[in-house]
């Protein structure tokens, strides 16, 4: 969602909060400081198309490093 922009506006805010119900709803969670969330979002919706795989497995990365369970 951050990267295909399917809003006019918003998409970073959109994309993170269904990631959270997303985890939400299979009893996970992460525990990050908000501006370090906000700093990868804004990295990965920056980020450019040819470095797409690299960009993926940071966010693996990212999300099994700071996931926990409800």
């Amino acid at each position: 969602m951050i990267k295909n922009h399917p809003f006019q506006n918003g998409n970073k805010r959109i994309a993170i909060t269904t990631f959270f119900v997303f985890l939400y709803k299979n009893k996970k969670w992460i525990e990050v400081d908000n501006q370090e969330l906000y700093n990868f979002t804004v990295w990965v919706a920056s980020s450019p198309p040819k470095v797409k795989a690299e960009t993926v497995a940071a966010i693996e990365k990212f999300i099994n490093s700071n996931m926990v369970s409800l």
